[in-house]
């Protein structure tokens, strides 16, 4: 899915930053400033999108693969804290 959103954001960034203003307009300082900012853009989210490809497949070996084999769950049942009075007995017992 990843790999499909490159090549659809490289083709969005071409046509934007090369086609709309660089090469339109036939002036060679636009031209070169599209195709830097379609250089610089293209790799900027390649790069993050590719970070976050590799961070979610490791965290889903961690998740998935690890946990299945290794975890038994078979410590102390999770008992969450309670007060042994509420809030309201305390303020009432103030007074």
């Amino acid at each position: 899915a990843l790999s499909l959103a490159h090549a659809q954001l490289a083709k969005v960034f071409w046509s934007k930053f090369i086609i709309e203003y660089g090469v339109g307009g036939q002036n060679p300082i636009f031209i070169i400033g599209g195709y830097s900012v379609w250089f610089f853009a293209t790799v900027a989210v390649l790069l993050c999108m590719d970070l976050l490809e590799c961070f979610l497949h490791a965290l889903r070996l961690h998740w998935v693969e690890f946990q299945n084999k290794f975890y038994n769950g078979d410590g102390i049942k999770f008992k969450p804290f309670e007060l042994p009075i509420s809030a309201e007995e305390f303020r009432a017992s103030d007074d």
